[in-house]
């Protein structure tokens, strides 16, 4: 049983710039003729799979059983295709999420959505699975109601880019949605101000992409000019235009995990709601790239989904705008460096 090339070769897997040397087997449940497994990557990483007799992953093609081993809902399932990072098992009106990487403490998609339940603009959870693992909670899986008749957000906002129609209604719509989210969020968590991490990420994404290198003194410079602190919440941590889905009637956010490449523990401290505001923006931005929208279509809608949340353009706004675009030049620049231009013109816009 080869589990070191199957953690390798799956999407699941995070640390894909680690060769994986070393796979210690945590714990095993029995599930049917398989076993589901949570294993220890290099000692220190933990992953969940159900794996056959011949050590391949069998989660896509056999849910049923995962859901009889975790004592999860039961029935027909289907796997949903194309996540990275999880795998989500559609069950009757039932959604069931299974977290691949394990992580110490409640997984802030459990933790905030448990907390929200009568937001009209989530999936609320209804139960969830944890283990003990080292002395400390981990998530397994949870399980929320399925949204049906939904389409993508990111797709959904490229057929209106694509024919450069305006977009402006469902912007607007989709800000309400956004801010009916934060407003529940602060009446469930605790708020406060802290401290921007402005300047400190500037510095790593800075080492991580030398193209950022000509536009650091004047992004420091814009930093340095913002006031120090920021009001602050539990937010959405990792919100864009493939984090929501359009029903008949409104928008639902989901996938509150936050930015999957950060800790748990960093994932769960408040930040400012702007964080998800810029999100959008920038996510409709590569929507207007993408389809070939030109600028207009992008500052139209993202004015649109301003009003619709109730907030105007300032520059504490742009300096999170800036500092989600700085993120994407470094990302775009390891993975998808023919798309790097998109981001780096926001850079451009912004300090000039």
């Amino acid at each position: 049983m080869d589990l070191t090339r199957m953690l390798a070769d799956a999407r699941f897997y995070g640390a894909k710039s680690e060769p994986v040397d070393a796979v210690d087997i945590v714990s095993e449940t029995p599930a049917g003729d398989a076993r589901l497994l949570i294993l220890r990557v290099n000692g220190r990483h933990l992953y969940q799979v159900l794996v056959d007799a011949d050590g391949h992953d069998i989660l896509h093609d056999s849910p049923e059983l995962y859901l009889a081993a975790r004592h999860l809902p039961q029935g027909e399932a289907k796997a949903i295709d194309g996540e990275q990072s999880n795998t989500s098992l559609i069950v009757d009106d039932r959604m069931v999420k299974v977290f691949r990487h394990l992580e110490p403490g409640l997984n802030p998609d459990v933790e905030l959505l448990s907390r929200i339940a009568d937001c009209p603009n989530i999936a609320p959870v209804r139960d969830w699975v944890s283990e003990t693992i080292d002395g400390e909670e981990h998530t397994l899986a949870m399980v929320q109601d399925f949204v049906p008749d939904a389409d993508d957000g990111w797709r959904y906002a490229l057929g209106f880019a694509s024919h450069a129609a305006p977009f402006g209604p469902e912007a607007s719509l989709l800000g309400e949605a956004t801010r009916c989210v934060h407003e529940a969020l602060a009446g469930a968590f605790p708020v406060g101000v802290d401290k921007p991490s402005f300047l400190r990420s500037l510095d790593e994404l800075v080492g991580r992409a030398a193209v950022l290198e000509e536009f650091a003194d004047r992004a420091r410079a814009f930093y340095e000019g913002l006031g120090d602190e920021v009001d602050v919440q539990r937010v959405h941590g990792d919100l864009h235009l493939g984090q929501v889905l359009r029903t008949p009637d409104t928008y639902i956010l989901i996938d509150f995990e936050g930015e999957p490449a950060r800790p748990l523990a960093e994932r769960r401290r408040p930040d400012s709601p702007l964080r998800d505001v810029a999100g959008i923006l920038r996510s409709l931005d590569y929507a207007a790239h993408v389809a070939g929208a030109g600028p207009e279509w992008a500052e139209a809608a993202g004015d649109a989904f301003l009003e619709g949340y109730g907030v105007e353009r300032s520059l504490l706004l742009d300096a999170y705008v800036l500092d989600k675009a700085l993120y994407e030049v470094v990302y775009e620049s390891d993975n998808r460096p023919d798309w790097v231009d998109i981001p780096l013109a926001a850079v451009r816009r912004i300090l000039g």
